[in-house]
């Protein structure tokens, strides 16, 4: 009977050192930004991560020369550093304007759509425009991965993200255009040009 309890004893942390870094979606400067689905997988700008478990609360996850280090915080939330090539190094932050979850992960979480959720805008909004169009929605897909990778560029520019805001607000002012589709399409390609031309990015 007392071996039994020391084995279910054993189990106990063992089954709690076993579990995956929460789910999270954060920048980390010039390193990218890192993905994780709360169930194992790591991704480094969208390439699958070897995560390694040192501790019930810490993880690593190494991509080619980049190490991500996670440390789940006694609030429960995760706490995210950078370790890359030539020594750079520094602290990933929470990023809710673009996702970088791999494009695998992203069809399987919306098969089709724009880069935001459909399900909870706003009847009559721009937005509901856009999910309601196939070209409007590819453009808003195309102009999320320019800005994604012109935040990598600007490492993680505060300024850039202002911008974007900003941007967004005048796009949904197209609702006082006769044609917002048009206007839609015409805001979309202009922010794409002058993300593209600014931040040398595709």
């Amino acid at each position: 009977m007392k071996k039994l309890m020391l084995i279910a004893l054993t189990l106990v942390p063992l089954a709690s050192f076993a579990a995956p870094p929460q789910a999270f979606n954060f920048s980390c400067g010039k390193t990218g930004g890192v993905y994780s689905d709360g169930k194992g997988s790591v991704w480094l700008n969208g390439k699958k991560a070897t995560v390694k478990q040192s501790s019930p609360t810490y993880w690593e996850a190494a991509s080619e020369k980049n190490v991500i280090s996670i440390m789940r915080e006694q609030d429960g939330n995760p706490s995210i550093s950078f370790t890359g090539p030539n020594r750079i190094h520094g602290v990933c932050l929470p990023e809710d304007e673009v996702s970088f979850a791999p494009a695998s992960q992203k069809k399987a979480e919306a098969k089709s759509g724009p880069s935001f959720s459909c399900a909870a805008v706003r009847k009559g909004s721009m937005e509901e425009l856009i999910c309601q169009s196939e070209t409007l929605s590819a453009l808003d897909l195309k102009l999320t991965e320019t800005y994604k990778q012109a935040l990598v560029k600007s490492n993680n520019n505060s300024t850039l993200k202002a911008e974007q805001r900003g941007w967004i607000k005048g796009r949904d002012d197209c609702w006082k255009a006769d044609d917002k589709n048009a206007c839609l399409s015409d805001s979309y390609q202009q922010r794409m040009s002058e993300l593209q031309s600014k931040y040398d990015v595709k």
